[in-house]
């Protein structure tokens, strides 16, 4: 009787040791993979991330590893992330599309819930930028043209991020954009005058603002961009909050607490390394470290408000 005692009572241990809810102190025991949802290529969350991987595995004393999982506007290794076991072993690189829009859309086996953030981590410098000779040079003035005029906005999608940021800023501003979707967006459709407005990321124009072809109205990131320092933000002209094209680090949503925060304690110390932060300024992004907390409330501010512009727009119901 007494050993049947102990093999149920060892048995409720293990069994307890096996919820997601609680963690082994022994944590890392094995390699880390950090899953991103887009092809290898010049993704730039790939180069920052295969660049911190061999640090991060100096930290935590076991391999890191980055894998690439593409496919269905990076839904398809989301869901995966979801799905996987919570125990540490599996994080990703995930960004506003798949883990906001996308979500609004319907278009995700996954709720937004389902992901715990570890921390938004950076943007891509996403602008709306005009002809050089343009008639207005901030949003108020687009604003103002916009009323008498009809302006042709070039860019992604309804759904994309950077789109909706430039609606809701007509929304305010009091004007309708004559908008077209393009599957090759390019810049030479505003310098040839196809477009009136465009919203493209920072490197992509860099060459026709800096031969004095075009010029940016605004930046769609939490703060200025560098570069282009005289360049305010679209929240810094009340045109909308401090929207941008983040991506962030996430794990399945049950991952244990502390496993969760020694994970993301080690990404964002091997991310503000200086051989780190020259690898992002490098490639393009934009770092802004958002813990946890601060970005699920993000997060959660970011489904109603973009939920709203969406109905709006007709989008979604």
């Amino acid at each position: 009787m007494k050993k049947i005692i102990v093999s149920l009572v060892l048995l409720g241990v293990f069994a307890a040791l096996a919820l997601p809810g609680l963690s082994v102190a022994s944590w890392p025991k094995k390699p880390v993979m950090i899953m991103i949802p887009w092809p290898a290529g010049n993704d730039p969350s790939t180069m920052v991330a295969t660049a911190m991987a061999p640090l991060m595995s100096d930290e935590l004393g076991v391999p890191v590893k980055v894998v690439n999982k593409p496919g269905g506007g990076a839904v398809l290794a989301t869901n995966e992330l979801k799905n996987s076991r919570p125990d540490g072993y599996t994080m990703g690189l995930i960004s506003i599309g798949p883990m906001i829009t996308q979500v609004l859309r319907g278009k995700t086996p996954y709720q937004n819930q389902d992901l715990k953030p570890l921390g938004l981590v950076w943007s891509s410098p996403f602008t709306l930028a005009c002809r050089a000779d343009a008639p207005y040079n901030n949003l108020a003035e687009l604003a103002e043209y916009g009323r008498t005029h009809q302006l042709k906005l070039a860019h992604w999608g309804l759904g994309a991020v950077p789109t909706l940021i430039a609606m809701n800023a007509a929304k305010i501003g009091g004007f309708q954009w004559q908008e077209t979707a393009y599957k090759q967006l390019n810049p030479l459709l505003v310098v040839k005058g196809d477009a009136d407005v465009i919203t493209f990321s920072t490197p992509g124009i860099r060459d026709y603002v800096e031969s004095g072809q075009m010029k940016i109205l605004a930046c769609m990131l939490p703060q200025r961009l560098e570069d282009y320092p005289d360049v305010p933000t679209v929240a810094e002209q009340g045109f909308g909050d401090a929207y941008s094209i983040w991506f962030g680090a996430f794990v399945p949503a049950q991952t244990p607490d502390d496993i969760a925060d020694q994970l993301s304690r080690t990404f964002f110390k091997v991310m503000a390394m200086p051989q780190i932060q020259t690898v992002i300024k490098n490639v393009g992004v934009i770092p802004h470290p958002t813990g946890p907390e601060k970005a699920r409330k993000q997060m959660d501010s970011e489904l109603a408000n973009f939920g709203a512009i969406m109905k709006d727009l007709g989008i979604i119901e």
